[in-house]
C-alpha cells in the first residue's frame, strides 16, 4: 500500500467508478463465454461485484436480494432496502432497484408455491423484455436451486449452474481491487498490534478477538468473522475457534485475522506468538512451520501449478502423525482471496491425493498458503499463513506482519 486508503482530491488513489465498471465488464464477459443469456444471483459477495450493494450480515441468510444480470443490458438490483433510497446512495443503479420479488426460502415447499410462481413470472418478463426469453438462466447463490430449476422448467426456460462464471470473472484482480487486497491486510497488521500488546497471563482467548475486531473497525473493517484464537493445548492438534482459555506463561497462542473486510475485499493472515519466553523446542517447531509455508511460496508465479506448491510441502499425512488425509485436510492448504474468504483456486493435499487435476495460478490472482506443524500427543502447534498476489515473474507478499521469528510478548520477568 504506497498511498493512503480514504478518498482525497490531492492524489489517485482507489478509483471506486473504474472498480465497478471493470468488475461489471469481467461479469459480463463471462456470462458473454458461459453461453447463457442472463444470470441471477443470491450470493453476497456476487451481488456486491455486480452493482456495490452491500447485503448486511443478518440478511445474507435470508435470500431476499439479488442481481439479475441479463447479457445486453445493466444489473437490476432486487430487494435494495428502500429503492428510492438506494438509488440515491447508489446513483450508478438508477432505475435498476425494485423491491424483493424472493420470498420463496421462507414459504415454499415445492416449485408449484405461489411465491416461487410470482418469482419465475418476474424473472420471464424481464427475460423478455431483453430479448432473452429463448435463452438459458444461469442461477447462483441459492439453498433453492433445486426448486427453481424445476419451476422454471415448467414456465419453458432454460437453466444452468450460475457460480462458475461468477468464479471465473472474480478470479483476477483489478488494479483497484489489488490496491483494496493491500488495504485489507494492512488493517490486519493493525489488529496485531493491538493484540500483542495485550498478550500477558490471565487475558482469555475471546478477549484477545475482541481487542483484534475493536482494532478493525477502528480502521474502517465494514464486516470481520471472529477471529481464531488457540492458545496453550489448544493448538494441538489444530483448530481453529476460541474459547475463554486464560493464557498462562509459556503458551504458544496463533491468531488469525480471517474475513476482515474492506469495501468488502477479506484477508486471512495467521501469526503464532509465545506469552513469555519461547523453549527452543517451540522454536524449532515455528521454525518448522515458517519452512513449511515458504517452501510453497518459493514455487509461486503466474503459470505454476497448485500441485507445484502441494509438492513442496508433506507428502504424506503421517506428517502428522495420522493416516488419512481427510484428517489433516486443513493442516497445510491455500484458498483464493477476494470479496469472500474462500475463493478459488483452493489448493489441497486432500484434493491431489484423490486424483483431482492441478489448477494453474495465474497473474492477478490473490491467494493465501496456510501451513502447521505439531506433533501428535504434543502440547504446543503453529499456524503460519500469508496472503500472496501472484505477478507476472513472481508474487508480491501482501501481508507484512513479521514472521521470520517467533514472537515473544510479555517478557518484563526476563
Amino acid at each position: 500500500m504506497a498511498i493512503g486508503k480514504y478518498a482525497v482530491d490531492y492524489e489517485a488513489r482507489v478509483n471506486y467508478d473504474r472498480l465497478r465498471k471493470e468488475r461489471l465488464q469481467k461479469a459480463k464477459a463471462e456470462l458473454d463465454k458461459s453461453g447463457a443469456g442472463a444470470l441471477i444471483t443470491w450470493d453476497e459477495a456476487n451481488i456486491r461485484y455486480l452493482t456495490s450493494y452491500y447485503v448486511t450480515t443478518p440478511m445474507r441468510p435470508a435470500e431476499v436480494q439479488c442481481v439479475f444480470l441479463p447479457r445486453n443490458g445493466e444489473p437490476i438490483l432486487f430487494g435494495g432496502g428502500t429503492p428510492e433510497e438506494t438509488e440515491r446512495r447508489m446513483p450508478w443503479m438508477k432505475g435498476r432497484v425494485h423491491p424483493t420479488i424472493s420470498t420463496f426460502k421462507f414459504m415454499a415447499p415445492d416449485e408449484d408455491h405461489l411465491a416461487v410462481l410470482i418469482f419465475v413470472d418476474a424473472v420471464g418478463k424481464l427475460l423478455a423484455e431483453h430479448g432473452l426469453e429463448k435463452e438459458t438462466l444461469a442461477i447462483d447463490g441459492t439453498v433453492c436451486g433445486l426448486i427453481l430449476n424445476r419451476a422454471f422448467e415448467k414456465a419453458g426456460i432454460k437453466t444452468q449452474h450460475g457460480k462458475l462464471i461468477m468464479d471465473a470473472a472474480r478470479m483476477l484482480k483489478t488494479q483497484d481491487e489489488i490496491e483494496l487486497m493491500r488495504i485489507t491486510c494492512g488493517n490486519s497488521e493493525s489488529a496485531f498490534a493491538a493484540i500483542i500488546d495485550a498478550i500477558r497471563p490471565g487475558i482469555r482467548e475471546c478477549d484477545l478477538v475482541g481487542i483484534g475486531i475493536k482494532a478493525l473497525y477502528e480502521e474502517g473493517a465494514d464486516h470481520t468473522e471472529d477471529l481464531v484464537c488457540c492458545s496453550g493445548f489448544n493448538t494441538n492438534p489444530y483448530g481453529w475457534s476460541f474459547t475463554d482459555k486464560p493464557l498462562r506463561p509459556g503458551d504458544l497462542v496463533y491468531i488469525d485475522v480471517d474475513g476482515s473486510s474492506y469495501q468488502g475485499y477479506k484477508s486471512c493472515v495467521y501469526r503464532t506468538f509465545c506469552c513469555g519466553k519461547a523453549t527452543p523446542e517451540q522454536k524449532d517447531l515455528y521454525q518448522e512451520c515458517y519452512d513449511m509455508l515458504y517452501a510453497g511460496i518459493s514455487v509461486v508465479k503466474d503459470g505454476a501449478t497448485d500441485h507445484d506448491i502441494l509438492e513442496k510441502w508433506p507428502q504424506s499425512p503421517e506428517y502428522w502423525g495420522y493416516d488419512d488425509w481427510a484428517a489433516v485436510g486443513a493442516y497445510a492448504i491455500g484458498h483464493g482471496l477476494g470479496l469472500t474468504l474462500h475463493d478459488p483456486p483452493i489448493i489441497s493435499p486432500y484434493a491431489k491425493a484423490v486424483g483431482l487435476p492441478p489448477n494453474e495460478l495465474k497473474e492477478g490472482m490473490i491467494i493465501a498458503l496456510e501451513t502447521y506443524a505439531g506433533h501428535k500427543g504434543g502440547k504446543d502447534g503453529v499456524r503460519l499463513e500469508e496472503n500472496i498476489l501472484i505477478t507476472k515473474d513472481g508474487y508480491e507478499i501482501l501481508s507484512r506482519w513479521p514472521i521470520k521469528e517467533l514472537m515473544e510478548c510479555w517478557i518484563p520477568y526476563n
